[in-house]
């Protein structure tokens, strides 16, 4: 190993590049990756896929972590009618795209998939933009023999997955899969020329930007999911054709070949700037793949070769050696070129954030930019703070007077702070376990002549985190990833790499060293879902006893904390349907539970517990839909079912399992369902509340129902309708009933009397007011209050409920001076008492536009109003001076200062008011 990181970095004008070794060895056995076989890398290369080149269409897809480490395969046995078409990753998730019009969504390492169609159900996008396409072509048809239906041929030309969409390019159109409703979208778009597409990195999560060469220019889809629209436009370049586009990670620019012209452009994403041309003419060969390292440096791959190109045309070459140079046979080569590229290593490349993955056969390594920490630190002759530091460890076991000497240079010119810092950041970025250590060192030296309070938590932090990353990056791991990854990545996400990999002790070592404690959930989540699929000889009584003890003991001895949303899915999926019914029973939030219920289709129990929670809405929603979906008599009888069978029989079963469970939920019975569904969904439905009333013998309600029936059916002649609700009143009184029914019968008959004196008195139908509201409000609309006082008085109407009425009918007839004489007695009167205070006057006074006079009245009289809230209640009516005196009455100066602040200039007369009153106080 060099004495110094540095001897190993490659300049390129003014910036440092350094080709690091991940892994320099893998644990596969494969022979010439590029060559023989199709590959497919994770983002950050986590995974790669690989697949035969020898074979028309793949039959066997095996899965290797970065290391080289097998970690699964898929058989799938491809024919001239049903094959493979290709295969990506969306993270670390496995979508492989069948020619049959489906794709297959591995979501873990254990073959688990399902799939969907992305021919069927799409939406069709429309175009909002000025480009046009011209005549196209029509798509192929065929019939088919079985059904004698005309079909369309589909022809993948490309597919790609970018972020959560599968975009799969056909002869005809483009077709977008979203990934996570798995829903799709189709673009009519016809551009044959196409050769690739490339996607631009945005911001917007429902936005996608693809560009794509034709001809002699670029076309650039714009493309928004939400609004289900698209824009092409073309950005009439004219050097043209380009066969290859690669786009930087910040998507701020665009490198171009053209392989006609050898020549690679890099331009910016407006299209409007051409900032280098690179001439590959004088190159061993085409460059096989073109990317970019970081956002600044394109990388070309050759045989034996990988050249990174900066600003300025300027290059820097690594090589490798050919792979076996006892077969190397030139004769041989010049002879069989088809076999040209098996005697050398081809590399393949792959962009990040932060550099650029090198993959070969044998290897893999990491190409970046030296961060300027590190040049700081490492180049030879630098006098930065943290290269002085770092130079006190290697001088302190052979010359202590010098490294004593160097840290009295950082104490002097209180730079070691900064320092230990910086070596704390290179530690960070450091692959190396030994460079790692030095710059730890450095910093635990730096501590102890530190003279201030040095927080250690910082350095414990980056302590731990080196840790984390070096266990995570081992061979048996796989999971190579720079500090600057993880960090755009976040720790929840390698928390759930590692889970995919079934690493549940080693997650929560990490969780804990990494104090990242509201991640635990997920591994003991994640480990009771790999239970239920790995034990297949267990029963669910007894899965269900170690799941239990296992949420236990993450939360305390409360599993009522703790969501089972996810286990009970997949123990569902699994056909363990009393273990789902357990787990759902568990399930802390009654939402969720009533979702899974539903989900489960567990219809009737999910009304239970939508009634435990108090949720009408869903009550009545499910209501509806068993209305729907049973028979008449099965619903009536969940509507009367009896509250020995409304008790939860997988609650009822825990309890026999000792297994406490949440009982803060209201006891629900069958006469609670029965009546909901009356009010909320029967009454609106009279054919259906009659027959439920008639199978349950319910003669009162039956009645009712009928005197309501008829009541809604007023006739012209009021004599006749009188004696006919009369004489059904009585019948139904005549009944055996029991106090409660007796009691209402009787004031439907006092109500039907006084509609009779009432329409005698005043010459008009009354009967059309079906309540003594309903009397009083039509009473006070006529300005009849002594009448409809004496009402209040005989039907026990509260005198509040009475006022309320009077100034709602009042207010909103805008009727504001019959009002004012309701509550004052009369217009010249200015005091008064009411039952029910003035802050509801002023309120709807405020709310209805009543007369600002009337409104400081009624401010005037409030009990409850503090001189305050006064002052701010008339400031709000313009009554400045009213306002003004209310806090001259106090003596609050600060209170009249905010007044006269949100006085208006125009009113002066206010102002001047205001400023009167402020004066006297002295101010």
């Amino acid at each position: 190993m060099p004495s110094n990181p540095s001897f190993n970095w490659s300049k390129l004008q003014n910036v440092y590049y350094n080709i690091r070794t991940c892994y320099d060895s893998l644990n596969w056995t494969i022979d010439n990756l590029y060559y023989n076989y199709i590959v497919a890398l994770s983002p950050n290369a986590t995974l790669v896929a690989i697949a035969s080149k020898f074979v028309p269409h793949p039959n066997l897809i095996e899965v290797y972590s970065a290391s080289g480490a097998k970690i699964w395969s898929i058989v799938f046995n491809s024919s001239l009618e049903e094959y493979i078409h290709s295969f990506h990753f969306r993270g670390e998730d496995l979508v492989v795209i069948l020619n049959n019009g489906v794709y297959r969504y591995y979501n873990d390492f254990m073959g688990n998939f399902n799939e969907y169609s992305y021919l069927k159900h799409l939406t069709p996008m429309d175009n909002v933009g000025s480009y046009k396409n011209g005549e196209r072509s029509k798509p192929t048809l065929i019939t088919n023999l079985e059904n004698n239906e005309t079909e369309e041929i589909h022809k993948i030309l490309e597919v790609q997955v970018w972020n959560s969409y599968l975009v799969i390019r056909m002869d005809v159109k483009f077709i977008i899969c979203d990934l996570n409703t798995f829903t799709n979208f189709e673009i009519p778009l016809e551009l044959p020329d196409i050769t690739t597409f490339k996607f631009q990195p945005v911001d917007k999560e429902e936005a996608l930007i693809i560009h794509a060469p034709c001809k002699q220019t670029i076309m650039t889809l714009k493309i928004d999911i939400g609004l289900t629209t698209y824009e092409v436009i073309d950005q009439e370049l004219t050097d043209g054709p380009f066969t290859d586009i690669s786009i930087s990670s910040n998507g701020q620019l665009i490198a171009l070949f053209n392989r006609i012209m050898k020549k690679i452009f890099v331009i910016n994403n407006k299209f409007d700037q051409v900032l280098m041309e690179y001439d590959t003419i004088n190159e061993s060969s085409i460059p096989y793949q073109i990317e970019w390292c970081g956002n600044d440096a394109i990388v070309l791959s050759f045989k034996d070769e990988v050249k990174l190109i900066g600003p300025g045309q300027q290059s820097i070459s690594f090589f490798y050696d050919i792979e076996d140079e006892s077969e190397f046979d030139l004769d041989m080569l010049l002879k069989d070129t088809a076999k040209e590229e098996l005697s050398f290593t081809i590399p393949i490349l792959q962009s990040s954030i932060d550099g650029l993955r090198i993959i070969t056969t044998n290897k893999v390594q990491f190409l970046s930019r030296v961060s300027e920490t590190s040049v700081q630190m490492y180049q030879v002759g630098s006098a930065h703070p943290s290269s002085i530091l770092v130079d006190c460890i290697d001088k302190f076991a052979s010359n202590a007077s010098k490294a004593d000497a160097n840290i009295s240079i950082l104490r002097n010119d209180g730079t070691l702070l900064e320092a230990m810092t910086e070596c704390l950041k290179v530690a960070l970025d450091e692959f190396d376990h030994v460079w790692q250590k030095r710059a730890l060192r450095a910093v635990s030296f730096g501590k102890i002549y530190y003279d201030d309070y040095y927080d250690s938590d910082e350095y414990l932090s980056v302590l731990n985190s080196i840790q984390v990353l070096n266990q995570i990056r081992s061979p048996e791991i796989g999971l190579f990833l720079t500090y600057d990854q993880i960090k755009n990545l976040g720790w929840k996400l390698i928390v759930q790499m590692l889970l995919k990999r079934n690493q549940h002790y080693l997650t929560l070592k990490v969780i804990e060293r990494l104090k990242l404690d509201n991640l635990k959930e997920l591994v003991y989540i994640h480990w009771c879902c790999y239970k239920i699929k790995k034990d297949l000889d267990t029963s669910d009584v007894e899965l269900f006893k170690i799941i239990t003890e296992k949420l236990v003991s993450l939360s305390s001895k409360r599993i009522n904390y703790i969501s089972v949303e996810q286990i009970s899915e997949v123990a569902h999926e699994e056909g363990r349907n009393t273990l789902c019914k357990f787990l759902v029973s568990l399930e802390p939030s009654v939402s969720k539970k009533i979702q899974q219920l539903l989900q489960f289709e567990e219809v009737e129990s999910a009304l239970i517990k939508s009634f435990q929670c108090g949720d009408y809405d869903l009550s009545k929603l499910i209501l509806l839909y068993l209305q729907d979906s049973l028979s008449i008599s099965q619903f009536f009888r969940v509507l009367n079912q009896n509250e020995s069978v409304i008790q939860d029989d997988g609650e009822k079963e825990l309890q026999d399992l000792n297994v406490k469970i949440s009982s803060n939920t209201m006891n629900v019975t069958g006469e609670l369902i029965g009546h909901m569904w009356i009010e909320a969904i029967g009454k609106y439905s009279p054919s259906l509340l009659e027959r439920y009333y008639k199978q349950e013998g319910k003669n009162n309600e039956l009645n009712s129902l009928k005197l309501k029936s008829l009541e809604s059916r007023t006739p012209d002649n009021s004599e006749e309708y009188y004696e006919t609700v009369k004489s059904t009143l009585h019948k139904s009184m005549n009944r055996s009933l029991n106090k409660r029914s007796m009691k209402a019968l009787q004031k439907e008959l006092s109500i039907l009397e006084l509609q009779k004196k009432l329409g005698e008195t005043y010459m008009t139908n009354f009967y059309s007011e079906k309540s003594i509201t309903a009397i009083l409000t039509r009473l006070i609309k006529m300005n009849q209050l002594k009448p409809a006082s004496k009402i209040m008085h005989d039907f026990s109407v509260s005198q509040e409920k009475y006022w309320y009425l009077a100034l709602k009918t009042y207010s909103e007839s805008k009727e504001f001076d019959r009002l004012y004489e309701f509550a004052f007695g009369s217009l010249d009167a200015t005091t008064a008492k009411s039952p029910i205070g003035f802050e509801p006057f002023v309120e709807t006074g405020f709310k209805c536009g009543a007369p600002k006079a009337h409104i400081s009245a009624y401010i005037r009289n409030s009990q409850k109003y503090k001189y305050a809230d006064k002052a701010q209640h008339f400031a709000r009516n313009e009554d400045y001076e009213s306002a003004g005196l209310e806090a001259f009455r106090m003596k609050d100066v600060e209170l009249l200062r905010n007044i006269l602040a949100s006085i208006p200039s125009s009113n002066q007369q206010g102002i001047k008011v205001i400023k009167e009153y402020i004066e006297n106080l002295g101010y």
